[in-house]
C-alpha cells in the first residue's frame, strides 16, 4: 500500500514539472514573440525617422527669415544677407539633412573677403543649419581726410577689407590711418609686414605718451604726422630710425603741457633733437 502511495505522489510530482515546463516553454515562446514585435516597431519607428520630412529643407528655405530655418552667428563685418546671398548659390539637394556635406556651402562663404573661416552645424526637428562665423580681426583703417569716412581697412593678416564692409563696428579699436592711396603710397599694395610694423609704431607712441593716438597722417608719406589726444608729433619719414625717436615722447608730453601758448606741432623728424613749432596764428 504504501509502495503504491509512494508511486503515486512520483506520477504527480512528475505530471507538476512536466506542467512547469510547458508554462516556461510557452513563456519563453510569448517572450521571444513579443522581443520580434518590438524588434519590428523599432526597425519600423527608425525607418519612419529617417525619411521623416523633418529631416528636409523646404524648397524656399532660403527665402525665409534668418532665424527659422539658418541662424547666423558671429559677423560683425559682413551683413547677414551677404552670407544669405552666397549660400544662395549652392543649391541644397533633395536629400535628408544628415546626408548634406555643408562644405560646399562653407567654401563659398569663406570667398567672402572679411570672413576667416566659416563652420555649418546642421540640426533637426525641423532640418536647420546655424552657421558659424570668423572673421579677420581688423587692425587699420583707411580715409583720405580726419572728417571723411573711411574707404579700408586692413586686417592683421594683411587682407585689404573693402568699402563694401565699413564702417566698421565701434568695439573695433582700429589704428586711422590718413592717405591718399596715390602713387607715392598706394595703400592697396602694403603688405602685412607694413600694416604691422604702422600698428605697432601707433601703438608705441600711445604707450610713451600716456594718450591715445587719434590717427597718423601719411598722406605724404616723407613728412609724417601723429595726431595726439593733446598734441600733433611730426615724425618725418618712417624708418626703421623712427621707432627710436618716438621715444622721446615720454619725456616731452609732460612739459609740453607746461607751454602756455599753443603748439602747432612737436618736431621729431631729427634723431638728436626735437623742435617745438608754436602756432603763431591770433
Amino acid at each position: 500500500m504504501e509502495e503504491l502511495n509512494s508511486v503515486q505522489r512520483r506520477i504527480k510530482q512528475e505530471q507538476l514539472r512536466r506542467k512547469a515546463r510547458r508554462g516556461e516553454i510557452t513563456l519563453r515562446r510569448i517572450y521571444k514573440f513579443i522581443r520580434f514585435i518590438f524588434i519590428l516597431f523599432l526597425f519600423y519607428a527608425l525607418y519612419r525617422t529617417a525619411n521623416s520630412h523633418f529631416w528636409y529643407f523646404p524648397s524656399d528655405v532660403y527665402s525665409k527669415p534668418l532665424g527659422e530655418r539658418i541662424e547666423i552667428l558671429g559677423n560683425d563685418i559682413v551683413p547677414s544677407d551677404k552670407i544669405l546671398n552666397k549660400m544662395k548659390n549652392i543649391a541644397l539637394p533633395k536629400k535628408p539633412i544628415y546626408k548634406i556635406d555643408p562644405t560646399p556651402i562653407e567654401k563659398e562663404i569663406e570667398k567672402l573677403t572679411p570672413i576667416k573661416r566659416a563652420y555649418i552645424r546642421r540640426y533637426w526637428l525641423p532640418a536647420r543649419l546655424i552657421v558659424m562665423i570668423e572673421e579677420l580681426n581688423p587692425a587699420l583703417t583707411i580715409a583720405p581726410s580726419e572728417e571723411a569716412p573711411e574707404v579700408a581697412a586692413f586686417a592683421f593678416t594683411g587682407e585689404l577689407i573693402p568699402r563694401d564692409y565699413l564702417p566698421l563696428p565701434q568695439h573695433f579699436k582700429t589704428v586711422k590711418i590718413l592717405s591718399y592711396g596715390n602713387k607715392d603710397d598706394d595703400y592697396e599694395q602694403w603688405d602685412k609686414e607694413k600694416i604691422n610694423n604702422l600698428y605697432k609704431l601707433v601703438k608705441l607712441i600711445e604707450q610713451y605718451a600716456g594718450e591715445k593716438v587719434l590717427y597718423l597722417d601719411i598722406r605724404n608719406p616723407h613728412n609724417a604726422f601723429v595726431q595726439l589726444e593733446s598734441v600733433k608729433l611730426k615724425l618725418g619719414e618712417i624708418d626703421i630710425s623712427a621707432f627710436e625717436r618716438i621715444k622721446a615722447v615720454h619725456h616731452i608730453i609732460p612739459e609740453i603741457k607746461q607751454v602756455e601758448q599753443k603748439i602747432k606741432y612737436v618736431d621729431l623728424s631729427w634723431k638728436d633733437s626735437i623742435y617745438i613749432k608754436l602756432d603763431n596764428k591770433n
